[in-house]
Protein backbone atom coordinates (compact mmCIF):
# COMPACT_ATOMS: atom_id res chain seq x y z
CA UNK A 1 0.00 0.00 0.00
CA UNK A 2 1.27 3.45 -0.91
CA UNK A 3 0.82 6.47 1.37
CA UNK A 4 0.93 10.18 0.74
CA UNK A 5 3.24 10.64 3.71
CA UNK A 6 4.99 8.42 6.24
CA UNK A 7 5.83 10.00 9.58
CA UNK A 8 8.67 8.31 11.45
CA UNK A 9 8.21 8.90 15.17
CA UNK A 10 5.12 9.21 17.35
CA UNK A 11 6.31 11.98 19.66
CA UNK A 12 5.03 15.58 19.65
CA UNK A 13 6.55 16.44 16.25
CA UNK A 14 5.42 13.25 14.54
CA UNK A 15 1.91 13.26 15.98
CA UNK A 16 1.44 16.96 15.15
CA UNK A 17 2.52 16.49 11.54
CA UNK A 18 0.35 13.38 11.14
CA UNK A 19 -2.67 15.15 12.63
CA UNK A 20 -2.23 18.11 10.29
CA UNK A 21 -1.76 15.93 7.20
CA UNK A 22 -4.73 13.72 8.03
CA UNK A 23 -6.93 16.77 8.59
CA UNK A 24 -5.94 17.97 5.12
CA UNK A 25 -7.02 14.67 3.59
CA UNK A 26 -3.64 12.99 3.06
CA UNK A 27 -3.25 9.25 3.60
CA UNK A 28 -0.75 9.25 6.46
CA UNK A 29 1.11 6.47 8.25
CA UNK A 30 2.99 6.84 11.54
CA UNK A 31 5.77 4.31 12.17
CA UNK A 32 7.14 3.96 15.70
CA UNK A 33 8.07 0.89 17.77
CA UNK A 34 6.34 2.54 20.76
CA UNK A 35 8.74 0.77 23.11
CA UNK A 36 10.87 3.62 24.43
CA UNK A 37 10.34 6.23 27.12
CA UNK A 38 11.40 9.81 26.45
CA UNK A 39 13.60 11.33 29.14
CA UNK A 40 12.08 14.79 29.60
CA UNK A 41 11.37 17.24 32.42
CA UNK A 42 7.86 17.57 30.96
CA UNK A 43 7.21 21.31 31.13
CA UNK A 44 4.67 23.01 28.87
CA UNK A 45 5.80 26.61 28.62
CA UNK A 46 3.57 29.66 28.49
CA UNK A 47 4.44 29.88 24.80
CA UNK A 48 3.01 26.40 24.24
CA UNK A 49 -0.09 26.98 26.37
CA UNK A 50 -0.88 30.27 24.66
CA UNK A 51 -0.86 28.67 21.22
CA UNK A 52 -2.35 25.26 21.93
CA UNK A 53 -4.21 25.50 25.20
CA UNK A 54 -4.08 22.69 27.73
CA UNK A 55 -5.81 19.39 28.37
CA UNK A 56 -5.83 18.41 32.03
CA UNK A 57 -5.70 14.69 31.21
CA UNK A 58 -1.91 14.92 31.20
CA UNK A 59 -1.33 17.83 33.64
CA UNK A 60 0.52 17.04 36.87
CA UNK A 61 0.87 20.52 38.37
CA UNK A 62 0.26 24.18 37.56
CA UNK A 63 3.47 26.18 37.94
CA UNK A 64 3.82 29.66 39.37
CA UNK A 65 7.26 30.38 37.99
CA UNK A 66 10.89 29.34 37.75
CA UNK A 67 13.80 29.45 40.16
CA UNK A 68 17.30 29.73 38.75
CA UNK A 69 20.54 29.38 40.64
CA UNK A 70 24.29 29.42 40.23
CA UNK A 71 26.43 28.12 43.09
CA UNK A 72 24.96 29.78 46.21
CA UNK A 73 23.08 32.53 44.32
CA UNK A 74 19.35 31.91 43.97
CA UNK A 75 16.71 33.91 42.09
CA UNK A 76 12.97 33.41 41.87
CA UNK A 77 10.89 34.46 38.88
CA UNK A 78 7.19 34.56 39.71
CA UNK A 79 5.14 34.84 36.55
CA UNK A 80 3.02 37.96 36.47
CA UNK A 81 0.46 36.76 33.92
CA UNK A 82 1.68 33.57 32.28
CA UNK A 83 0.88 30.06 33.45
CA UNK A 84 2.99 26.99 32.77
CA UNK A 85 2.29 23.34 33.47
CA UNK A 86 4.24 20.31 34.53
CA UNK A 87 2.92 17.28 32.67
CA UNK A 88 3.13 13.51 32.52
CA UNK A 89 5.17 13.08 29.35
CA UNK A 90 3.91 9.56 28.57
CA UNK A 91 0.26 10.67 28.88
CA UNK A 92 1.03 13.77 26.79
CA UNK A 93 2.54 11.72 23.97
CA UNK A 94 -0.30 9.20 24.04
CA UNK A 95 -2.91 11.98 23.95
CA UNK A 96 -1.28 13.59 20.89
CA UNK A 97 -0.88 10.26 19.10
CA UNK A 98 -4.53 9.38 19.71
CA UNK A 99 -5.58 12.75 18.27
CA UNK A 100 -3.77 11.89 15.04
CA UNK A 101 -5.24 8.37 14.93
CA UNK A 102 -8.76 9.62 15.56
CA UNK A 103 -8.34 12.03 12.66
CA UNK A 104 -7.44 9.21 10.28
CA UNK A 105 -3.71 8.54 10.54
CA UNK A 106 -2.60 4.92 10.75
CA UNK A 107 0.01 3.50 13.14
CA UNK A 108 2.45 0.65 12.67
CA UNK A 109 4.52 -0.42 15.67
CA UNK A 110 7.66 -1.18 13.70
CA UNK A 111 11.27 -0.04 13.66
CA UNK A 112 12.57 1.80 10.59
CA UNK A 113 15.96 0.59 9.37
CA UNK A 114 16.48 2.68 6.23
CA UNK A 115 15.04 5.35 3.97
CA UNK A 116 15.60 5.53 0.23
CA UNK A 117 14.51 8.29 -2.12
CA UNK A 118 13.48 6.83 -5.46
CA UNK A 119 12.50 9.47 -7.99
CA UNK A 120 8.88 10.41 -7.36
CA UNK A 121 8.53 8.42 -4.13
CA UNK A 122 10.36 7.34 -1.00
CA UNK A 123 10.80 3.80 0.31
CA UNK A 124 10.84 3.10 4.05
CA UNK A 125 12.23 -0.25 5.18
CA UNK A 126 11.27 -1.59 8.60
CA UNK A 127 11.86 -4.79 10.53
CA UNK A 128 8.65 -6.11 8.93
CA UNK A 129 9.01 -5.07 5.31
CA UNK A 130 8.99 -2.09 2.94
CA UNK A 131 6.46 0.73 2.53
CA UNK A 132 6.35 3.48 -0.09
CA UNK A 133 5.05 7.03 0.07
CA UNK A 134 5.33 10.31 -1.78
CA UNK A 135 7.02 12.01 1.19
CA UNK A 136 8.29 11.34 4.70
CA UNK A 137 8.85 13.31 7.88
CA UNK A 138 11.64 12.12 10.15
CA UNK A 139 10.59 12.90 13.71
CA UNK A 140 12.39 10.09 15.49
CA UNK A 141 14.33 12.29 17.90
CA UNK A 142 18.07 11.92 18.36
CA UNK A 143 18.42 8.41 17.03
CA UNK A 144 20.70 6.31 14.87
CA UNK A 145 18.14 6.63 12.09
CA UNK A 146 17.87 10.43 12.17
CA UNK A 147 21.67 10.75 12.27
CA UNK A 148 21.92 8.71 9.05
CA UNK A 149 19.70 11.18 7.22
CA UNK A 150 21.00 14.55 8.36
CA UNK A 151 19.63 14.67 11.90
CA UNK A 152 21.41 16.40 14.74
CA UNK A 153 24.76 15.06 15.90
CA UNK A 154 25.36 17.80 18.47
CA UNK A 155 23.80 17.12 21.83
CA UNK A 156 24.25 17.12 25.57
CA UNK A 157 23.95 13.99 27.68
CA UNK A 158 21.47 13.88 30.53
CA UNK A 159 20.34 11.59 33.33
CA UNK A 160 16.99 11.99 35.09
CA UNK A 161 15.54 10.26 38.13
CA UNK A 162 12.30 10.27 40.10
CA UNK A 163 12.37 11.32 43.75
CA UNK A 164 9.43 10.98 46.11
CA UNK A 165 9.70 14.30 47.93
CA UNK A 166 7.05 16.97 48.45
CA UNK A 167 6.79 18.88 45.13
CA UNK A 168 6.77 22.66 44.97
CA UNK A 169 5.05 24.72 42.28
CA UNK A 170 8.21 26.23 40.77
CA UNK A 171 10.41 24.69 38.09
CA UNK A 172 14.04 24.91 39.22
CA UNK A 173 17.14 25.25 37.04
CA UNK A 174 20.69 25.19 38.40
CA UNK A 175 22.93 26.78 35.78
CA UNK A 176 26.58 26.02 35.12
CA UNK A 177 28.61 27.19 32.10
CA UNK A 178 27.29 25.23 29.15
CA UNK A 179 25.16 22.79 31.18
CA UNK A 180 22.39 22.76 33.76
CA UNK A 181 20.44 20.65 36.23
CA UNK A 182 16.71 20.76 36.90
CA UNK A 183 13.95 19.88 39.32
CA UNK A 184 10.52 19.44 37.76
CA UNK A 185 7.65 19.15 40.26
CA UNK A 186 4.97 16.55 39.56
CA UNK A 187 1.79 15.56 41.38
CA UNK A 188 3.38 13.55 44.19
CA UNK A 189 7.09 13.51 43.31
CA UNK A 190 9.78 15.46 41.44
CA UNK A 191 12.01 14.66 38.48
CA UNK A 192 15.61 15.71 38.97
CA UNK A 193 18.06 15.73 36.09
CA UNK A 194 21.56 16.80 35.15
CA UNK A 195 23.22 17.42 31.80
CA UNK A 196 26.81 17.25 30.62
CA UNK A 197 28.69 17.90 27.39
CA UNK A 198 31.28 15.22 28.14
CA UNK A 199 29.13 12.12 28.55
CA UNK A 200 26.36 10.89 30.79
CA UNK A 201 26.59 12.21 34.38
CA UNK A 202 27.72 9.49 36.78
CA UNK A 203 24.45 9.28 38.69
CA UNK A 204 21.64 6.71 38.66
CA UNK A 205 18.61 7.33 36.47
CA UNK A 206 17.25 7.21 32.94
CA UNK A 207 19.55 8.44 30.19
CA UNK A 208 18.64 10.82 27.38
CA UNK A 209 20.04 13.34 24.91
CA UNK A 210 19.32 17.06 24.46
CA UNK A 211 19.93 18.72 21.04
CA UNK A 212 22.31 21.65 20.97
CA UNK A 213 20.83 23.53 18.03
CA UNK A 214 19.28 23.14 14.58
CA UNK A 215 21.06 21.20 11.85
CA UNK A 216 22.20 23.14 8.79
CA UNK A 217 19.86 21.37 6.38
CA UNK A 218 16.45 20.08 7.44
CA UNK A 219 15.10 19.00 4.05
CA UNK A 220 15.79 16.64 1.18
CA UNK A 221 13.93 15.98 -2.05
CA UNK A 222 11.41 13.67 -0.37
CA UNK A 223 11.69 14.10 3.40
CA UNK A 224 11.88 16.71 6.16
CA UNK A 225 13.38 16.65 9.66
CA UNK A 226 11.24 17.84 12.59
CA UNK A 227 11.48 18.12 16.37
CA UNK A 228 14.58 16.88 18.19
CA UNK A 229 15.77 15.15 15.00
CA UNK A 230 16.25 18.62 13.52
CA UNK A 231 17.72 20.02 16.76
CA UNK A 232 14.81 22.33 17.55
CA UNK A 233 15.21 23.36 21.19
CA UNK A 234 15.64 26.66 22.99
CA UNK A 235 19.38 27.41 23.31
CA UNK A 236 18.69 29.02 26.69
CA UNK A 237 16.93 26.40 28.82
CA UNK A 238 16.66 23.43 26.48
CA UNK A 239 12.87 23.56 26.10
CA UNK A 240 11.71 21.60 23.09
CA UNK A 241 8.04 20.58 23.32
CA UNK A 242 6.73 23.75 21.70
CA UNK A 243 9.29 23.60 18.89
CA UNK A 244 8.61 19.90 18.32
CA UNK A 245 4.89 20.36 17.88
CA UNK A 246 5.16 23.54 15.85
CA UNK A 247 7.86 22.16 13.55
CA UNK A 248 5.69 19.10 12.91
CA UNK A 249 2.83 21.35 11.85
CA UNK A 250 5.07 23.47 9.62
CA UNK A 251 6.54 20.35 8.00
CA UNK A 252 3.03 19.07 7.23
CA UNK A 253 1.97 22.39 5.73
CA UNK A 254 5.08 22.53 3.53
CA UNK A 255 4.53 18.95 2.35
CA UNK A 256 0.92 19.74 1.52
CA UNK A 257 1.95 22.75 -0.55
CA UNK A 258 4.70 20.74 -2.27
CA UNK A 259 2.23 17.99 -3.16
CA UNK A 260 -0.02 20.56 -4.82
CA UNK A 261 2.88 22.24 -6.63
CA UNK A 262 2.84 25.47 -4.63
CA UNK A 263 6.39 25.17 -3.33
CA UNK A 264 9.32 22.80 -2.81
CA UNK A 265 10.59 21.19 0.39
CA UNK A 266 13.45 23.68 0.75
CA UNK A 267 10.79 26.25 1.68
CA UNK A 268 10.58 24.41 5.01
CA UNK A 269 14.03 25.75 5.94
CA UNK A 270 12.96 29.30 5.13
CA UNK A 271 9.74 28.95 7.10
CA UNK A 272 11.10 27.56 10.34
CA UNK A 273 14.08 29.93 10.35
CA UNK A 274 11.70 32.86 10.14
CA UNK A 275 9.51 31.52 12.95
CA UNK A 276 12.21 30.00 15.16
CA UNK A 277 14.67 32.87 15.38
CA UNK A 278 17.17 31.38 17.85
CA UNK A 279 19.85 34.06 17.31
CA UNK A 280 19.07 36.12 20.41
CA UNK A 281 18.74 33.09 22.67
CA UNK A 282 21.97 31.67 21.24
CA UNK A 283 23.77 34.92 22.06
CA UNK A 284 22.49 34.84 25.64
CA UNK A 285 23.52 31.21 25.99
CA UNK A 286 26.99 32.10 24.71
CA UNK A 287 27.33 35.01 27.11
CA UNK A 288 26.41 33.00 30.20
CA UNK A 289 28.87 30.24 29.27
CA UNK A 290 31.37 32.55 31.00
CA UNK A 291 31.24 31.96 34.79
CA UNK A 292 31.53 35.65 35.66
CA UNK A 293 28.72 36.60 33.33
CA UNK A 294 26.60 33.71 34.54
CA UNK A 295 27.08 34.79 38.14
CA UNK A 296 26.09 38.36 37.25
CA UNK A 297 23.11 37.05 35.26
CA UNK A 298 21.65 35.13 38.21
CA UNK A 299 22.56 37.85 40.71
CA UNK A 300 20.87 40.50 38.54
CA UNK A 301 17.79 38.30 38.22
CA UNK A 302 17.65 38.15 41.99
CA UNK A 303 18.37 41.80 42.73
CA UNK A 304 16.86 43.77 39.84
CA UNK A 305 13.14 43.81 39.12
CA UNK A 306 13.81 45.09 35.61
CA UNK A 307 16.22 42.28 34.89
CA UNK A 308 13.94 39.73 36.55
CA UNK A 309 11.18 40.78 34.17
CA UNK A 310 13.62 40.48 31.26
CA UNK A 311 14.40 36.86 32.15
CA UNK A 312 10.71 36.15 32.67
CA UNK A 313 10.05 37.37 29.13
CA UNK A 314 12.68 34.97 27.81
CA UNK A 315 10.99 32.07 29.57
CA UNK A 316 7.39 32.98 28.78
CA UNK A 317 7.56 35.20 25.67
CA UNK A 318 5.01 34.56 22.95
CA UNK A 319 7.67 33.78 20.35
CA UNK A 320 10.93 34.07 22.29
CA UNK A 321 12.40 36.32 19.62
CA UNK A 322 14.86 38.40 21.61
CA UNK A 323 15.25 41.86 20.15
CA UNK A 324 18.61 43.55 19.65
CA UNK A 325 17.74 46.25 22.18
CA UNK A 326 16.99 43.54 24.73
CA UNK A 327 20.41 42.00 24.16
CA UNK A 328 21.79 45.51 24.63
CA UNK A 329 19.97 45.77 27.96
CA UNK A 330 21.46 42.48 29.06
CA UNK A 331 25.00 43.51 28.17
CA UNK A 332 24.55 46.97 29.69
CA UNK A 333 23.27 45.65 33.00
CA UNK A 334 25.86 42.92 33.30
CA UNK A 335 28.76 45.13 32.22
CA UNK A 336 28.13 47.42 35.21
CA UNK A 337 30.32 44.98 37.10
CA UNK A 338 33.87 46.19 36.48
CA UNK A 339 35.92 43.87 34.32
CA UNK A 340 33.05 41.47 33.82
CA UNK A 341 32.97 41.12 30.06
CA UNK A 342 35.88 39.36 28.33
CA UNK A 343 38.30 41.61 26.51
CA UNK A 344 38.22 41.56 22.75
CA UNK A 345 41.09 39.65 21.19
Amino acid sequence: MKYDCIVIGAGPAGSASALKLSSLGYKTLIIDPCDTKKVCAGILTAQYVKRYGINHDFVEKELKGTRISFCDIHAQISYRKAVEYSINRESFDLFNLNEALIDGSELRKERVSSIEEKGAHIMIRTNKGSITADYAIIASGISDLSKLYGGTRKYAFCVQQKKYVEPDNYYEIDLQPGVYSWVAPKKNHVLTGSSSLAGFPDIPGEKGLIPLGPVKKTFSKRFLLAGDAAGFVSPFEGEGLYYSRRSGEIAAEILSDAASGKNTLNDYQVRWKKEFDFSGLTMISYLISDRRILEAFVRSTRDSEEFNNFVENILTGENKKIKIQEIGLLIKMLSKIKGLLPKEK
